[in-house]
């Protein structure tokens, strides 16, 4: 295997237009600092309105996290709906499972719209039990679905085998509505959108420090009445929100194309996205070519401090994967790359408007595409003023003050790959929220 980004390959097959860094001094109405997914979102909710926008990246659109993803797009993406409804209950669960699914629809809507090319595949989702606690996991996610009225079909262990010719899972549950996509050609696919509506898109241009009401890069900077923050990888001299999140890290691989014999000795029937019980979870998905997309990691590098890009954990993936489907033995996987993953402490998003800067809007550790796209667009509608009024609610869930297992301020003491670790698993497997209905506050969005 090579260490090479398979994404960034299949856009050379395509035609982008190149967007040179800023040069100059600008002014606009907005300013978005950030091209990956919630940013172009945010860019996008400005089609038509007449307000100027400008959006930097200081790589391509889509070139860190977002360009890096598998492209899964369900609700899932650290938390099952389970965990959501013992952290907030029923009418939680459900308020907070609707950001996903409206975030699948707002990127289902746009490739729609504009016809773009982006390897967008109905996929049907299956959680896959491994061991007895496995089970359970697929017994508790069917029965959360069934009280909050989502469908699903739930396999038992000899069931799962016609629909799944693998060996080593308990049960499963699926369900419909579920996608996949390569997320950088959807995000370069919007850059050709958005430049034909005139936002001024500027690529390989890093923001050096915000002042106000401008940003300020090595040789320009743009001065604007409103700014979206939407970066990953932030650091603290750029921000003290920086605290808020931290990176985990995973691999991705990618295989040679699969022959028609293979995809069947798979996949018999419907083709899926899949990924397992266990804490550091496999997944894998079939691309539009036929390849195998697989991710993964490991305990110990799941949390390092930096980038770990050696291919023993995802070498250990792919043996474990071919254990489950012995008709992939001889399959050979050719790229494989690292993503580092921006989350919060219990997997949520932060979207805030820091005290005393009702100009500046921040976006922070949406994991999974579908959560990104939600915060971006529900940024945005904000910033323009025309947020529906139900949509208050997500001012308190996804505030920076919402109770966290442990303090920031703890980093000193034991670091922030330990913190980080303990609240994630705390808020995956143990946290209940009843502390965290916060009344809204004047320095709330």
């Amino acid at each position: 295997m090579i260490l090479q980004d398979w994404w960034h390959s299949t856009l050379l097959s395509r035609q982008f237009s190149n967007c040179p860094p800023l040069t100059r001094d600008l002014r606009c109405d907005v300013l978005i600092i950030g091209g990956g997914m919630s940013g172009v979102m945010a860019a996008a909710e400005f089609i038509g309105t007449g307000q100027s926008v400008v959006l930097l990246e200081q790589n391509i659109l889509g070139g860190s996290s977002t360009g890096r993803s598998a492209g899964f797009l369900t609700p899932d993406s650290e938390l099952e709906l389970s965990q959501l409804m013992r952290r907030y209950g029923v009418k939680g669960a459900k308020e907070l499972w609707e950001v996903p699914c409206r975030g699948i629809d707002l990127i289902l809507a746009n490739v729609r719209t504009h016809d773009l090319d982006c390897d967008l595949i109905r996929q049907d989702s299956l959680f896959l039990g491994i061991g007895g606690s496995g089970r359970k996991d697929v017994a508790s996610e069917v029965e959360s679905r069934r009280r909050l009225g989502f469908a699903s079909t739930h396999y038992d262990e000899a069931a799962l085998r016609r629909v799944l010719h693998a060996e080593g899972y308990t049960a499963a549950v699926r369900y419909s509505d579920t996608y996949g996509i390569n997320a950088l050609l959807y995000v370069q696919g919007m850059k050709q959108v958005l430049l034909k509506n005139g936002i001024q898109v500027f690529e390989s241009t890093e923001v050096r420090e915000i002042r106000d009401h401008t940003a300020r890069c090595h040789a320009g900077s743009v001065t604007a009445g409103a700014i979206i923050v939407a970066i990953d990888k932030m650091t603290r001299a750029f921000d003290p929100l920086a605290d808020q999140v931290f990176h985990a890290q995973t691999f991705l691989s990618i295989s040679e194309p699969l022959s028609d014999a293979e995809v069947s000795a798979v996949f018999p029937g419907d083709h899926f996205q899949c990924w397992d019980s266990t804490l550091v979870y496999s997944y894998f998905r079939l691309t539009g070519d036929q390849r195998l997309l697989l991710g993964g990691g490991s305990a110990a590098t799941t949390f390092l401090r930096h980038a770990y890009t050696s291919p023993r954990v995802i070498g250990r993936v792919i043996a474990g994967l071919r254990r489950h489907f012995s008709a992939l033995r001889r399959l050979h996987f050719i790229q494989y790359w690292p993503g580092l993953i921006d989350s919060t402490r219990d997997l949520l998003p932060v979207v805030v408007r820091p005290p005393g800067h009702d100009h500046l809007h921040f976006i922070l550790g949406a994991v999974g595409l579908p959560w990104a796209a939600f915060s971006g667009s529900f940024a945005a509608r904000n910033v323009r003023g025309v947020a529906a009024a139900d949509d208050r609610r997500y001012y308190r869930y996804f505030s920076d003050r919402r109770h966290f297992f442990l303090p920031a301020g703890l980093e000193r003491v034991i670091g922030k790959p330990l913190l980080f670790s303990i609240n994630n698993a705390w808020a995956k497997y143990y946290q209940v929220d009843r502390r965290n209905r916060l009344p809204e506050q004047a320095d709330d969005f």
